[in-house]
């Protein structure tokens, strides 16, 4: 799948469907932004629909997400948006690494504190965009 894929009605659409979202996702985070390190995040209206897109380039990989996070709780409780898709972007594995899962807690701790709903949590290399994986309170009936 990828932005190429988006059906013509796409905005209209909520963003709950992982595959749109990642297509979004696709289309939003772009090649040269996944190259240099980024975040994003597709603010949604009351029907989960694409409101407003935000991408914060130039993310260093080996910066603090934690940093960020009042600056990001000062920004997302200020907006008037029921939901967020985050994104991150960046060059090399497809595979969530440590500082792919701590940028995703802190969208999560973020979101809490402002009442924003994470509608989903995607990964955008240069190859693919690929969900984050599931929390496990989602699948605790798997866990041991």
């Amino acid at each position: 799948m990828s932005f190429e894929d988006l059906p013509e009605t796409w905005a209209t659409q909520p963003l709950t469907d992982p595959l749109l979202a990642a297509d979004v996702v696709d289309l939003v985070v772009g090649h040269a932004d996944r190259m240099e390190g980024c975040v994003g995040f597709l603010f949604l209206d009351d029907d989960l629909r694409l409101a407003q897109p935000c991408v914060l380039g130039e993310v260093p990989p080996d910066g603090d997400p934690w940093e960020m996070r009042d600056s990001l709780l000062s920004v997302f409780g200020s907006l008037p948006f029921a939901g967020v898709v985050f994104a991150r972007g960046r060059d090399g594995t497809v595979l969530v690494t440590d500082s792919d899962r701590a940028w995703h807690e802190v969208v999560i701790d973020v979101c809490r504190r402002a009442d924003l709903r994470l509608v989903g949590a995607f990964l955008a290399t240069p190859s693919t965009v690929r969900p984050f994986p599931a929390p496990l309170t989602a699948v605790e009936h798997l866990a041991s």
